[in-house]
């Protein structure tokens, strides 16, 4: 087989991490494919994931709860690219209802590149790291398009060093000999956001890769851009994450003006300048949102119409029959206490849910509330009302509805996870508040009873739309029932203090004292003509 002109004499690999995440929190990446993925046509469980017939596998790391992406290796980066393409497609047929980001909002995610050592030579520590440091010395146009609040996260939690890389025994030749790369570990897993990104980054390093194995003489020449030790290395990344520009800049140029006279360069001349004009590089992270199923489209983010969420259950037994439900809905974060037929108002919405693809951006904690209270009642964590606060007259009853979701709120805070609700903006690099995304939902018994399911659907519905903002009580238009007599203290209040059934007693009582009271005056009248 004749080489091509894009062609490598030695193979790229990788092996980038990612995270699954739903409803704007994470999700357990072995736990979900394990769940979502067996049994599925072309998918084979191996290992630390699935393979994916003549692609590669698509699992997760060490620690489980990342994803994992190995693609099979190639002396052409579009066929990486490709290989890569085919996993991910794989993996978001099976699980539409998550995304997949390449930031370390939960955890550290790295973006490993694996170049293969040519066959047969066993590097000394000395080589190893000339190596590194002239390939690290030519990642700055790529360090310079990452996102500074995700280097400095990462940077943090002890990963993404511009030192970071090792040899590993990767794979074996055919005739036995064993098959090293070398791992170049400093890049942000952000390069998989789309698949331009991801053939351009794995195309750049490439080329720089090329001239250091097969053209040292030359690559000699380019000492005033290479850094010479760890310390310069460490001022090397830190320049770019604080945006020195005028050093950066310099450089820069330096790199482009030497890369340009490398060998690969006119075959890969596209994909180095799109590198080198970090600007446009971040725009189209930020456009796809840090997240593969966007940059590669794989799932088109569209939101239910109200009639299909307020479909028939004959209609959804039909699509039931064709995804499995089940397994869709473990992953789901909608949870519910065990009130009286809440469960069935919490797997209705979930099988709406799983029937349209239905990416929710709220979590979900559904619980019942007492007879008496007649329409349900929302708040989120802000302490907003969503609906439901027009039954509210009283103080009293603010009050000790406030305690009831206060105290909801206590019981699911086990499953909320607390970076959910208070994040980072990636593209700020401020705090991000997304207590107003956990909303708390009380159901009344009689709605609960009779099992009336579409007020509820089209509340959430509506939640999803971004119809309904919350808003804080306005505490001038309640009556102050604090010392009023019981029968003038609020009705909810009363409900929920059960002293409405004890105002009710009190009625019968008094009446009762009433009938008997006439009924000894009409027997002393009838005494009194007798006699």
């Amino acid at each position: 087989m004749s080489k091509t002109k894009k062609e490598f004499g030695f193979k790229i690999g990788t092996d980038p991490e990612f995270t699954l995440t739903m409803q704007g929190r994470k999700v357990d990446a072995r736990q979900t494919m394990e769940l979502m993925l067996h049994n599925k046509k072309d998918l084979k469980a191996s290992g630390s994931g699935f393979d994916v017939k003549n692609y590669g596998n698509i699992g997760w790391d060490g620690a489980n709860s990342t994803g994992e992406v190995r693609p099979k290796p190639s002396n052409i980066p579009g066929e990486v690219v490709t290989n890569m393409g085919a996993m991910f497609k794989a993996l978001t047929d099976n699980i539409k209802l998550c995304d997949l980001s390449t930031i370390s909002e939960f955890s550290s995610i790295g973006g490993h590149i694996h170049l293969e050592i040519p066959k047969g030579e066993k590097w000394t520590s000395e080589k190893k790291n000339t190596t590194h440091r002239r390939l690290a010395s030519f990642y700055l146009p790529i360090l310079i398009a990452e996102n500074k609040t995700n280097l400095n996260l990462r940077l943090k939690q002890g990963y993404g060093s511009i030192k970071d890389q090792r040899i590993e025994n990767k794979f074996t030749y055919e005739d036995g000999t064993p098959g090293y790369t070398l791992e170049f570990r400093c890049p942000s897993a952000e390069w998989l956001t789309t698949p331009k990104i991801a053939e351009a980054t794995l195309a750049y390093f490439g080329v720089v890769y090329n001239e250091i194995i097969n053209h040292p003489k030359n690559f000699a020449k380019f000492n005033d851009i290479v850094y010479k030790s760890d310390k310069q290395g460490d001022a090397l990344q830190t320049l770019a994450i604080m945006e020195f520009d005028l050093l950066t800049n310099s450089l820069l140029s330096k790199a482009k003006k030497y890369i340009r006279t490398f060998e690969m360069y006119e075959a890969y001349k596209d994909q180095i300048e799109y590198i080198f004009n970090p600007k446009q590089v971040i725009k189209d992270k930020q456009k796809a949102n840090y997240n593969i199923a966007e940059g590669w489209n794989l799932i088109l983010k569209t939101m239910p119409k109200k009639n299909q969420i307020l479909s028939s259950k004959t209609k959804l037994l039909k699509i039931k029959t064709e995804k499995d439900f089940d397994n869709l809905k473990n992953v789901m974060n909608i949870h519910y206490n065990d009130d009286t037929n809440v469960a069935t108002f919490a797997e209705a919405l979930k099988d709406r849910v799983a029937a349209f693809n239905w990416k929710l951006k709220n979590n979900y904690y559904i619980f019942g509330i007492r007879k008496g209270i007649d329409n349900i009642i929302a708040k989120n964590l802000n302490r907003e009302y969503l609906t439901g606060e027009k039954q509210i007259e009283t103080t009293l009853d603010l009050e000790f509805v406030d305690r009831l979701f206060e105290k909801m709120n206590e019981k699911f805070s086990n499953t909320v996870d607390t970076r959910t609700v208070s994040t980072i903006d990636f593209i700020t690099g401020k705090p991000k508040d997304n207590r107003d995304s956990v909303i708390i939902i009380g159901i009344p018994y009689d709605m609960r009873v009779k099992e009336n399911i579409k007020h509820f659907l089209n509340l959430v519905w509506s939640l999803e739309k971004g119809e309904i903002k919350g808003k804080k009580m306005n505490m001038e238009k309640l009556k102050d029932d604090y010392n009023q007599p019981l029968p003038e203290q609020g009705k909810v209040y009363k409900i929920l203090t059960k002293q409405a059934e004890q105002q009710e007693e009190v009625i019968i009582i008094d009446q009762n004292s009433t009938s008997l009271r006439n009924h000894q005056t009409a027997l002393g009248q009838m005494a009194q003509e007798v006699f």
